[in-house]
């Protein structure tokens, strides 16, 4: 694949894109890569709001950017001349269900790799039946869900697998601990108020037999997509095979006492999008049946934090039954976030300094019962913004650099474990400065 650019940042100007403009500017040699650019539909903003405020040498790690590309989400043609110069998107510019579609689509069109850092898991089945076997035909690979939904579940769920397998034994179930700590960003805080916002609508057209509401949002359809439709019948995103998939989301979603973490825990708050792609890595790895529980780490644990957290989702669940609570909560955070997004935004420009924590700790045990898998994940960077970035960056280095050695990843859709190796995208995320332990003992 020739092409003069390794990676494009889309999206730039957003809360993630400029953490991953900075990712790359301070931190992208040790991913092994040489040249990248910024793209976003307003140059001038992203000049002044991001590329002017990078003055600090890039250093022996970092690589400065080329030229900045206009692009547009609603705009085929400026879509596709970006992908046609550059080995992978790492695309940002949500919420994806409103502004994603394009990208996939010019991607594949130019035979262009695909990265994203999306959690909408409804939105990522729904592109993978539309453009699936177009993207295996062609070879090229798209990663979804590529930043904290859902590495660190995924890799840490793979490692234990593997280190158990390395010692004679299969997983049978592993309990996940996740949690950070910083700033929520923008389109994260849009993803959710459309989900919400989707549902009333949707429970409101039923309850009131058509007559308020709508059973469901138009999708946005990509600029030149023409009549492409979704096909009537097609495979979900998590394989029938993965047969314990629903029993697992279901009981993640319990609180409850994990008897291999020892204390009681609440459900991770994104446990319903990272159980499908968990599921779907095991499948493909070879441990398919396992039993999967998702919660949330420090400080969460424990009886007392348990029962607290239980009467706030209820509170939670009974604010947004109400009118314009999606409009209320996108001021609640805008007032909260914009100092907090300063600071976070001021250390990144400062050669992409710590901005928080995140951290993933996982136990599981071998279906014999007598080996115990003990798996660690832990970095200096906030979840939403930082670490997401990061990861983005590391699994499409990852892509290029299997490009590099004429060693493609597997092409089509994949979780970012099965794209390039679990154990790969772990090494990358050494690297690049993520803390990651596996430790095998007798139970």
């Amino acid at each position: 694949m020739q092409r003069d650019l390794d990676v494009v940042i889309f999206g730039a100007t957003g809360d993630t894109g400029v953490a991953g403009c900075c990712f790359l500017y301070f931190r992208g040699r040790r991913l092994g890569i040489s040249r990248w650019a910024p793209a976003a539909r307003n140059l001038h903003k992203l000049k002044t709001d991001v590329l002017d405020k990078l003055s600090q040498a890039p250093g022996l790690d970092g690589v400065a950017f080329s030229e900045p590309i206009q692009a547009d989400a609603e705009d085929h043609d400026s879509l596709l001349r970006m992908c046609k110069r550059t080995k992978c998107v790492v695309a940002c510019a949500g919420p994806f269900a409103r502004y994603g579609e394009g990208v996939v689509k010019a991607c594949i069109e130019a035979g262009t790799n695909y990265v994203d850092i999306t959690g909408e898991l409804p939105w990522v089945e729904k592109m993978e039946q539309r453009y699936g076997e177009e993207a295996l035909q062609k070879g090229v690979t798209l990663v979804s869900m590529a930043g904290y939904d859902s590495v660190p579940p995924d890799l840490t769920t793979f490692l234990a697998a593997k280190g158990l397998k390395d010692a004679g034994e299969s997983l049978a179930r592993f309990d996940v601990f996740c949690g950070g700590d910083g700033v929520m960003p923008t389109g994260t805080i849009e993803t959710v108020c459309d989900m919400v916002d989707g549902a009333k609508s949707a429970f409101l057209h039923a309850v009131s037999c058509s007559l308020l509401g709508q059973r469901r949002q138009k999708p946005v359809r990509a600029q030149g997509a023409g009549e492409r439709m979704l096909p009537r019948s097609s495979k979900p995103y998590v394989p029938k095979e993965a047969t314990r998939f629903t029993s697992n989301l279901i009981f993640t979603m319990i609180p409850g006492y994990s008897r291999l973490g020892r204390t009681f825990c609440l459900p991770h708050f994104m446990a319903p999008v990272n159980v499908g792609v968990v599921h779907r890595t095991a499948y493909h790895e070879g441990y398919p049946g396992l039993v999967y529980r998702e919660r949330l780490g420090p400080p969460f644990k424990g009886l007392i934090p348990m029962l607290v957290g239980i009467v706030a989702g209820i509170c939670v669940a009974v604010f947004f039954s109400l009118p314009y609570a999606t409009s209320l909560l996108r001021r609640f955070v805008a007032s909260i976030n914009q100092g907090l997004m300063k600071k976070v935004r001021a250390r990144m420009f400062a050669g992409y300094s710590p901005t928080g924590k995140t951290m993933a700790d996982g136990v599981g045990i071998s279906e014999s019962g007598t080996m115990m898998a003990k798996v660690g994940m832990s970095c200096e960077y906030d979840p939403g913004l930082s670490f997401t970035m990061l990861s983005a960056c590391v699994v499409a280095g990852s892509i290029v650099k299997k490009l590099q050695a004429n060693d493609r990843a597997l092409g089509g859709f994949q979780t970012a474990v099965t794209a390039v190796g679990g154990e790969v995208l772990a090494d990358a995320l050494r690297a690049a400065g993520v803390a990651i332990t596996v430790a095998v003992q007798r139970a």
